[in-house]
């Protein structure tokens, strides 16, 4: 029964209500009426019958009323809750439409990548579901590998990659990290078109990479640790287990050391480099083109440590140790090294990787002869000493001595093992380096 038909229940019950009587005329009261009796007011019950109440009683009921009209709850259109949605909403504990690094459910890399204006919180356009990096493709210089994910997601950007103009993105038109390439071709057809370049609507979370999103080093993606949409999240899980596998996300990776940023970038192959295969600002091509002659040719790439981005000066030392935990995914070395540069390494140590006490490995591998299956570097020994620049591809180290690194930037070590959270032990290594001459 509603809140009225209650009401008119009661009020029937309450000895206001009188005995139909169709003779009376609510309209013309009986003479002994008088304005200080109560007048009656006369209505149809549904069944055909009559009741009569008090105005008094009228004025009460249809404040009564008007009370409970007023405690209904709200509706929030479709609308008005999409309006309201936000990313990582789940981390907002205090619903103020900001995530501060506290409340950040992530590691401090990832916060960063998705901080775009540096303020130390989540909010704005860096919050609302679909935004992308607002920023113009000619006027920001960045790291090609890293901040590629976040710069210029637009048809202008689509464009500039799009060197033969056929609307499709080749492996040999992307100049960038293969992870972010797996995570915009949505389709695994090897091209990337322009819906999917845009990804309007998508929220695949392609600033973050799998070392970013996996906070817990246990070598796979759980949904609590994925910031992105669901639906992009059960596109890239393949096998329908419910993770996301470093292969799901990244693919198959060969050792980066022999990637050669310069040729990468040289699209027709003639050696050198055209303002229409540069793809940043034109102030950063300027720079490099020493003899103003509006191409950059290898030597002038070099001098100038390669992309945008990747130009921090290198850390001028002897030698440094470093103690790479075996349970941590990246240790920082402090070091920034240049396209060029001969990098040492004397390491040492061993590490456990499992709960099997016999499960070891020493910085050239696993003393087993076994990999791992979803390591960061795969088809090379488990365990073994592996490095990265910046947020570029791993490097084979093992029992190497020295390597010329192809690129510019930090320099981090870690272990070729995908579940880190058993692991124990550590290696030692000395690392030295010897900056290029030009």
């Amino acid at each position: 029964m509603g809140f009225v038909s209650v009401l008119l229940h009661a009020i029937a019950q309450s000895g206001h209500a009188a005995t139909p009587n169709f003779a009376t005329n609510a309209a013309n009261p009986p003479a002994s009426s008088s304005m200080n009796q109560p007048v009656h007011l006369m209505h149809y019950l549904g069944d055909g019958g009559i009741f009569m109440f008090s105005r008094p009683l009228m004025l009460a009921f249809s404040s009564l009323a008007l009370a409970a009209v007023c405690q209904v709850t709200p509706v929030v259109t479709t609308v008005e809750a999409q309006r309201r949605a936000i990313r990582f909403q789940a981390m907002d504990r205090n619903n103020d439409g900001t995530i501060t690094r506290q409340e950040w459910q992530g590691s401090d890399r990832s916060f960063e990548v998705h901080d775009w204006n540096g303020d130390g919180r989540l909010s704005g356009e860096e919050v609302r579901i679909g935004a992308r990096r607002a920023v113009e493709w000619d006027s920001v210089d960045h790291d090609p590998n890293r901040f590629e994910r976040n710069v210029s997601w637009t048809r202008n950007g689509f464009a500039a990659l799009d060197h033969n103009r056929d609307g499709q993105l080749t492996p040999n038109e992307w100049h960038f990290d293969v992870e972010t390439f797996r995570r915009v071709d949505r389709d695994r057809n090897n091209s990337i078109n322009l819906a999917e370049f845009v990804g309007e609507g998508v929220d695949d979370d392609r600033g973050d990479s799998f070392d970013d999103i996996d906070y817990n080093n246990n070598g796979r993606i759980e949904r609590a640790e994925w910031h992105g949409g669901l639906a992009e999240f059960r596109a890239l899980d393949r096998n329908g287990d419910g993770f996301l596998s470093r292969y799901e996300v990244a693919g198959s990776q060969a050792s980066f050391d022999t990637f050669d940023e310069f040729n990468n970038l040289d699209f027709d192959r003639d050696g050198r480099l055209e303002r229409a295969e540069w793809h940043w600002s034109n102030l950063s091509f300027t720079q490099r083109d020493t003899n103003r002659d509006g191409i950059l040719s290898r030597a002038e790439f070099d001098r100038a440590g390669g992309a945008p981005g990747n130009t921090t000066q290198n850390t001028t030392v002897g030698t440094r140790t470093i103690q790479v935990n075996s349970q941590v995914r990246w240790t920082d070395t402090g070091l920034n090294v240049r396209a060029g540069d001969v990098v040492t390494f004397q390491a040492s140590g061993q590490i456990r990787m499992s709960d099997d006490q016999g499960d070891t490995a020493n910085p050239a591998g696993s003393t087993r002869g076994r990999t791992a299956p979803d390591a960061p570097i795969l088809g090379q020994s488990a365990g073994a000493l592996i490095a990265r620049i910046g947020g570029y591809s791993p490097m084979f180290i093992g029992n190497r001595t020295s390597v010329t690194v192809p690129v510019s930037g930090r320099l981090y070590l870690s272990v070729n093992d995908d579940h880190l959270p058993d692991n124990a032990g550590e290696y030692t290594v000395t690392v030295g380096i010897q900056s290029r001459t030009y």
